[in-house]
């Protein structure tokens, strides 16, 4: 199948005269009659599994469609009962619109409160409340309840839900109900149907002679016919054979629907319900989050730190333990940034809510919105943690995107990845980088291959700062470590390729100073007294003096009346200052000598093809003491190879 263009991806699968997609998913208290009224409205019991239909009782979600007006409604049917409310918030993931349902001869319930909690915690803003079982009370008791309901609702977001009186049974009510579903969902505002695609799988199944099938609420952008997926945790690929939606088979299906993706490349034992199917880069794996998190009030009870919770996300449930910033008590009602660290890898997006319940499931006790979804270990200043975690969770997506880029330091990020940790929409991702250099929140180090934010190269420059100063207080009489150990530091703190440039960009910016072959910070220079400052310069004229017998260390320090060390310590200042040249550990030649020496090998290279060691030894008037490390200096330096038992230039390459 040919590929589909962006225009014909993003217009796939819509209705004409503006109709459109959304998820409805009901809750409620069991047995008040969800699935009763999701088959009064759609023809379709959702009980489809025969433990279901023999208890009367919904276990497993259940899905149909429902078309009212220009609205085709993807309906989520979730259980009721307090032991399957982590199958209800898995149905709940991904749903636009809320069908609350309330029996009118039971009034609110517990399982009625807890699942208005979920929806709340999860950022829904659109409800409908539906009053069932209206044939089996009087008015008066319709209006004691819905004044329950009002109360209920009063300080959620769906204090100005509509609240209708239906009965499954005689179909009361049920055309008021679609007109309420109607109005309710005209207030919505559409989501983007650009890739990439997401959808958190809630069934996994088998049909013989196609293969794996998985069905979910797709979330975000559009899959069509041929598309390449991946599942993730785990970066399973695979790839979509055919779809449908609601038995009828797509080309392409866009969010706000459900979907059922027939897939090739995958083997059905490596998936579960839980795993995210998405767009191939857009997601990364992790173990931890950080996040806001909120506690709720009617849990009554404080959250202690590392305190061991479910946390239900899209359509998996996890278990971690809950790390509170300040590592202190959370207290009922109170909200602050929280870390949640899991033994299994997990993914997430920022903006994802989640809810969290107790350990054991009993309960749910808060919820929150994903800040960073690929978390590390927090540093020990907390207050610098959550000025980062307050821009992500408030600022805009250029202050997002700037704070992602600063955490993410060196590393490189894709589009689609940035867009995972920002919430930007990745077609905004390339204008939000342009405005970004503009404004200098991104600069380009001289050498480097991208541009990275101020702050990852000044954080990395204090480390620099710190390594020198440890190494001059731990070797205080050398001039500070080669310039080559310091490029290859950089080379290992940000990215291959860069330790020269942030090098160069140290140097410059007088954050070190070069001595010679060596590196120091400013304010460490080595400071001589008056005798050293005379042995300093009478051993230089002594290497200068001797040419290519260069006196030895011991030798020297008993001419000039001082300790080897001392002497050494001299030498290697020497060496900084770029008056002497390290031949090897034991051998030093005055700069000019060396400059002469290449001139002289060179001259003798060109004239005969080649130089042996006595050849060398003889033209400089040295010994083969020295004459042989002279040679092996060269060659170490490549500005010569040895063939045979002669010396060429290094770069001629017919010798």
């Amino acid at each position: 199948m040919a590929a589909m263009t962006a225009t014909q991806r993003d217009n796939a699968g819509t209705l004409p005269d503006g109709e459109r997609f959304l998820i409805l998913g009901t809750a409620g208290h069991i047995d008040h009659g969800k699935t009763s009224l999701v088959k009064a409205l759609t023809g379709t019991d959702t009980d489809r599994l025969p433990e279901e239909q023999r208890r009367g009782m919904t276990i497993e979600l259940g899905f149909a469609e429902l078309v009212v007006g220009s609205f085709h409604f993807g309906v989520v049917d979730v259980p009721g009962h307090e032991r399957f409310v982590r199958t209800m918030a898995a149905g709940a993931t991904g749903i636009d619109l809320a069908l609350l349902v309330v029996a009118a001869d039971d009034s609110i319930m517990p399982q009625t409160v807890e699942h208005v909690e979920i929806l709340r915690l999860l950022g829904l803003e659109h409800a409908v409340v539906a009053l069932t079982k209206c044939d089996l009370v009087d008015g008066e008791m319709i209006e004691w309840v819905t004044a329950e309901i009002r109360e209920l609702l009063a300080s959620t977001p769906f204090a100005a839900a509509a609240v209708v009186p239906v009965s499954s049974t005689t179909g009361h009510g049920l055309d008021d109900l679609r007109n309420a579903l109607r109005h309710a969902a005209g207030r919505i505002t559409p989501k983007s149907r650009r890739n990439p695609f997401r959808m958190g799988v809630d069934r996994v199944f088998t049909i013989q002679g196609r293969g794996t099938v998985v069905t979910g609420s797709v979330v975000h952008g559009t899959v069509a016919t041929g598309d390449a997926l991946e599942f993730m945790p785990g970066r399973l690929p695979c790839r979509v054979r055919d779809l449908q939606s609601h038995g009828t088979t797509n080309a392409a299906i866009e969010c706000g629907r459900r979907a059922a993706l027939n897939l090739i490349g995958v083997d059905r034992d490596c998936i579960d319900r839980g795993l995210e199917l998405t767009t191939p880069g857009f997601l990364n794996e992790s173990t931890r989050i950080d996040a806001a998190f909120q506690a709720l009030a009617s849990w009554r009870r404080e959250i202690k730190p590392y305190a061991v919770v479910r946390v239900c996300m899209g359509t998996r449930e996890i278990h971690a333990r809950l790390i509170p910033i300040d590592r202190a008590p959370v207290a009922p009602g109170d909200a602050t940034f929280v870390q949640l660290c899991a033994a299994e890898r997990f993914v997430a997006t920022h903006g994802q809510r989640f809810i969290v319940r107790t350990d054991n499931g009993t309960r749910t006790i808060g919820g929150g919105i994903v800040l960073r979804p690929v978390a590390r270990r927090w540093t020990r200043d907390r207050d610098a943690e959550r000025v980062a975690l307050h821009a992500l969770q408030t600022g805009d997506a250029m202050e997002r995107t700037t704070q992602v880029l600063v955490e993410a330091g060196f590393d490189r990020l894709t589009d689609l990845e940035i867009a995972a940790r920002t919430g930007a929409d990745p077609v905004d991702v390339p204008s939000i980088l342009r405005s970004l250099d503009e404004t200098g929140r991104r600069i380009v180090v001289r050498g480097t291959d991208r541009p990275v934010p101020p702050a990852v190269v000044d954080r990395v420059f204090e480390r620099a700062t710190r390594w020198l100063d440890r190494h001059h207080r731990q070797h205080p009489d050398e001039p500070g470590p080669l310039l080559d150990a310091l490029v290859g530091w950089f080379d290992r703190q940000s990215s291959p390729g860069w330790g020269k440039p942030l090098t160069d960009r140290f140097v410059s910016k007088r954050h070190g100073q070069l001595l010679g072959r060596f590196v120091c910070l400013p304010s460490f220079a080595p400071e001589l007294s008056a005798m050293e400052r005379r042995q300093f310069e009478a051993t230089i004229t002594a290497f200068c003096d001797s040419a290519f017998q260069p006196p030895g260390l011991d030798e020297l320090a008993a001419k000039l009346e001082t300790d080897v060390k001392r002497l050494r310590r001299l030498v290697q200042l020497a060496v900084a200052h770029g008056e002497l040249v390290e031949i090897d550990g034991t051998i030093f030649l005055h700069s000019e000598h060396e400059r002469r020496m290449r001139d002289v090998v060179a001259d003798m290279i060109r004239v005969d093809g080649g130089v042996t060691v006595a050849q060398v030894r003889e033209r400089l008037a040295s010994s083969r003491k020295y004459a042989v490390p002279l040679l092996e200096y060269l060659d170490r330096a490549r500005f010569t190879r040895r063939v045979g038992d002669r010396r060429v230039l290094f770069g001629n390459p017919s010798a």
